[in-house]
C-alpha cells in the first residue's frame, strides 16, 4: 500500500461586520509542491475590502510556501 501525504490549509476572511467574503485554501504535497486557491463569496464586501484581501492573501500564501520550503528541507534530509 502506498499512503500519499499533504498538508492542507484553509482560511476565512471576515471584514469588521464579521461578514465572510472570501475562502482561502492550500495544500503542500508530498513533493513539497504548493498549491493556493480563494474564491470570493461576497462581491460587494470583497470590494469594499480590497487592501484588506490582498494582505491577507499575501500571508496566507506565506504559511503555505513556508510549509513547502520545511517540507522541501525534509526531503532533502532524506
Amino acid at each position: 500500500m502506498e499512503i500519499q501525504q499533504s498538508i492542507s490549509f484553509s482560511a476565512q476572511l471576515k471584514d469588521d461586520n464579521d461578514i465572510t467574503f472570501v475562502n482561502f485554501n492550500g495544500s503542500v504535497d508530498e513533493f513539497a509542491v504548493p498549491s493556493v486557491s480563494y474564491y470570493i463569496s461576497n462581491q460587494e464586501t470583497y470590494r469594499a475590502n480590497s487592501s484588506l484581501f490582498r494582505t491577507s492573501f499575501m500571508e496566507f500564501q506565506n504559511a503555505v510556501f513556508d510549509a513547502a520550503d520545511a517540507k522541501e528541507a525534509e526531503l532533502a534530509e532524506e
